[in-house]
């Protein structure tokens, strides 16, 4: 149920947000010295919600590479919390609305649930693999780079009543510009995760309400979808690119439309789904194996050195594993 304003400014919902926002960022500096008066922020919070008076901060802007390059720009806490405040209703809103073809920054979907369904449609679609089928995947060119500010808010809007609410959300999308235009969403946001879901509902509607595509699946800016031969998969595409660039001012990467045979295999998040496998992509495990070895020498407590190869269990859930598993052993046993 969508929040009244009464309650979206409650020291309630905001201290529930707070303690939603600071769980695994306890050992942070900037959330440390915000804890230290957080009756005092709260309730300023709170006031500048009730006046109108709450303008966005500034950004810190820094570089990550997983396993490519990303420009990150980090809010300050007390936007973050505001991003909260606004994510937990906007969630609400939003989140019963969108198709189960679409898995990113969603309760009880995510990536490894968004695997195992592309995995059962290739067996499927496919008769266990005894029937020609064609994969096609497809990532579009800079997305977060280039969400449209205006066509973001409308879409926003339709579902959003409340003027006040609307504002906020205003007030959160104008914050960043990746350009000299009204675009762009910074990839550190949590409130960039549920608007890049809001724009890209779109595509998902018209992939299965228009275009009638059974199989068709999504995660963040990456779709994956099947058919039953080149010709169709080429039109579909033409289709999406049409789309895309007319309603949401996108565009498909030219050089990331993958087309081929379902039983050659196809890297999806990261694994290679094969008809009687899953592997973890070659130069995902790589990374995963450096990594383990830069940081095996700084877990000294045997709770961070679970925590540490509990991470890579996730990463290696669902996959033929066994070479992995002798991998981690001996980087752990070589690097203690």
């Amino acid at each position: 149920m969508f929040q009244s304003w009464t309650e979206f400014i409650s020291l309630e919902n905001i201290y529930r947000a707070w303690k939603d926002f600071s769980v695994n960022k306890k050992n942070k500096f900037d959330t440390i010295n915000f804890k230290m008066n957080l009756e005092e922020e709260i309730l300023k919070i709170q006031f500048e919600l009730i006046n109108n008076t709450y303008r966005h901060g500034s950004y810190t802007k820094f570089k990550v590479w997983d396993p490519k390059e990303r420009v990150i720009h980090k809010a300050e806490v007390r936007d973050r919390l505001v991003h909260r405040i606004l994510y937990n209703c906007l969630m609400s809103v939003f989140n019963r609305h969108w198709l189960d073809c679409s898995f990113s920054c969603r309760p009880n979907f995510g990536q490894h649930r968004s695997i195992e369904k592309v995995r059962k449609t290739l067996l499927k679609a496919t008769s266990n693999y005894t029937r020609e089928c064609f994969v096609v995947k497809c990532d579009i060119k800079k997305f977060f780079n280039h969400i449209d500010h205006e066509i973001l808010y409308k879409l926003i809007c339709r579902e959003v009543s409340d003027l006040r609410i609307c504002r906020l959300i205003r007030e959160n999308i104008s914050s960043f510009h990746s350009g000299e235009q009204a675009v762009g969403l910074p990839i550190g946001n949590l409130t960039s995760q549920i608007f890049a879901n809001v724009y890209l509902h779109e595509l998902d509607v018209f992939a299965k309400h228009e275009l009638k595509m059974r199989y068709y699946y999504r995660y963040a800016d990456d779709f994956i979808f099947l058919t039953a031969d080149k010709i169709a998969a080429r039109a579909f595409v033409e289709e999406f690119k049409f789309f895309l660039g007319y309603n949401l001012k996108l565009t498909l990467h030219p050089d990331k439309i993958i087309m081929r045979r379902a039983d050659l295999g196809i890297d999806w998040l990261g694994k290679i789904l094969l008809p009687e496998y899953v592997l973890l992509r070659a130069t995902t495990k790589r990374r995963m194996i450096s990594k383990i070895k830069q940081k095996v020498g700084l877990c000294s407590e045997d709770e961070k050195m679970r925590a540490l190869i509990g991470s890579y269990n996730g990463l290696l859930k669902g996959t033929a594993r066994k070479k992995a598993d002798k991998q981690i052993a001996q980087a752990i046993a070589f690097n203690r």
